[in-house]
Parts: structure tokens; C-alpha cells; sequence
């Protein structure tokens, strides 16, 4: 017969088994706009963040000694930390996409029009929700989902749960230049456009004053934008996200050592 304390040991190392999982797999679906609250409702994201963690801990072994159970706050504090730092490098094509939009509507004159996004739950706008939403649906088709459960992967061959881990919180720095100079990168095409544009405009108004040019600059300057756009899509934008489908080195380089 089974002895009643250990099936009740047995629950409680489960239980801080499955809070453990779970404190590093929640940040993914609060920052990742395809698992974040404008997709997957609080009720329903909660139990499916417990059901993933509960298949996660029967795939692996752990060793739970004595010092986990006196530690235990310090080490769920630090699957935060890690969960956080993991979102971070997992988020950024779509960070990246949606400053790009952002840069480009302001260039255009249209943050006018600008909304709440339901899938980040920030003011933004119109060009920017969009290309949030062209980068979820390229990493999706390409494999995204995979490359999500293999960073996972990464991140517990790096940093074993409940084990001492140490972070390079200097090259947060490094990481914020590279979303800032990639997002500049890739809307500058556009932005060369309707710079060259705005002079056009300024010439044809210095020379002909009363057709007021600037008037219809918004109209102008938005078909040139989409079509620079629609030429980017295919050859730099698909191809910039599935580049970092491949790219788990934005984990391991940034933050852990």
C-alpha cells in the first residue's frame, strides 16, 4: 500500500515542477502577438500555458535536491528573468516590423489615424499593425512554431530549471541598437522615396504657388509608399524574417553566458 506522505512529496515536487515550466513559458504568450491577450483571451491563455508546461516536465528528468526547496523563490524569480530575456530575442522580427511601419507612417504623414492595436495593446498605427501582422503570418508559414519549441529547447540546455545561471544584462544594449538599426534598415527604401517626393513637391509649389501641392502630399506620398512596399514584400521583408527563423544565436549571444 502507498504511503500517503509520499504521494503528497510526490504533488509538491510536481506542482513546483509545473510553476517553474510555467513562470519561463508565460512571458511567450504575453509578448508573441499570435499567443498575446488581442488573440487568446486570459480565461483560456492561462490553462493552456499549464497544459504546454505539464507536457514539457513529463518529457524531460530533473533533479530536485534540498537546496531547490530552500530556494525556491530565487529560482522561479529567475525562470522569469529567463521566460522574459526568451520573448525578447523570440519578439523581435516583430518588433522590427512593427517600428517599421511606425517610421514609415510618421514619414508619410498618417500617425493621424492611428489605434489601439488588440494584438500588442499600444497606440499605434495603421502600417505598423500591418506589418506586425505580415511578420506573424511569414514566421507561422515558415516554421515558426518549431523554431518557438527548439528555442525552448536552447534556453533548458543553457540554463537547466531550477539551476544557477548568470546574464550579460549589458548587451540588452546591443540588442535594443540591433532592433533600432534593422527596423531604420528596412524602412529606408521607402523612406528614400518619399524623401525624393517632398523635394519634388517643394520644387513644383516654389514654381506654382497656387496649385497648393501639399495638399494632396499625403495621397501621393501613400501610393508611393505601398508600391515601394508591395516591391519590398517578396524580395526583402519575406526573406528578412525567415532569416531569423534560423538565428537562435539572439539567446545565447545577448543574454546567457
Amino acid at each position: 500500500m502507498m504511503d500517503i506522505s509520499s504521494w503528497f512529496e510526490s504533488i509538491h515536487v510536481f506542482l513546483i515542477l509545473l510553476n517553474g515550466v510555467f513562470f519561463r513559458l508565460a512571458p511567450l504568450f504575453f509578448f508573441l502577438p499570435f499567443l498575446n491577450n488581442g488573440i487568446i483571451s486570459p480565461s483560456i491563455r492561462i490553462p493552456v500555458i499549464f497544459l504546454v508546461a505539464s507536457g514539457l516536465i513529463t518529457s524531460g528528468k530533473v533533479d530536485i535536491g534540498s537546496s531547490v526547496f530552500e530556494h525556491v523563490y530565487f529560482l522561479m524569480f529567475k525562470e522569469i528573468i529567463v521566460g522574459l530575456l526568451l520573448s525578447f530575442c523570440l519578439s523581435l522580427p516583430f518588433w522590427i516590423f512593427h517600428a517599421v511601419g511606425s517610421i514609415i507612417d510618421n514619414q508619410r504623414g498618417a500617425t493621424l489615424s492611428s489605434s489601439i492595436d488588440p494584438a500588442n495593446g499600444v497606440d499605434t498605427s495603421e502600417l505598423a499593425k500591418f506589418f506586425n501582422l505580415f511578420s506573424a503570418v511569414v514566421f507561422l508559414y515558415s516554421g515558426g512554431m518549431v523554431f518557438i519549441l527548439e528555442s525552448i529547447q536552447l534556453s533548458y540546455n543553457i540554463c537547466p530549471l531550477f539551476s544557477q545561471c548568470s546574464f550579460r544584462v549589458s548587451n540588452i544594449l546591443t540588442f535594443l541598437t540591433l532592433l533600432a538599426s534593422q527596423a531604420v534598415i528596412l524602412a529606408s527604401p521607402v523612406m528614400i522615396v518619399l524623401l525624393l517626393s517632398e523635394v519634388l513637391l517643394g520644387v513644383l509649389s516654389r514654381f506654382a504657388p497656387q496649385m497648393n501641392a501639399f495638399s494632396v502630399s499625403l495621397t501621393i506620398k501613400s501610393l508611393l509608399a505601398i508600391f515601394i512596399i508591395f516591391i519590398c514584400s517578396s524580395t526583402i521583408y519575406f526573406s528578412k524574417v525567415q532569416f531569423f527563423l534560423g538565428e537562435h544565436k539572439f539567446f545565447t549571444n545577448l543574454f546567457v553566458r
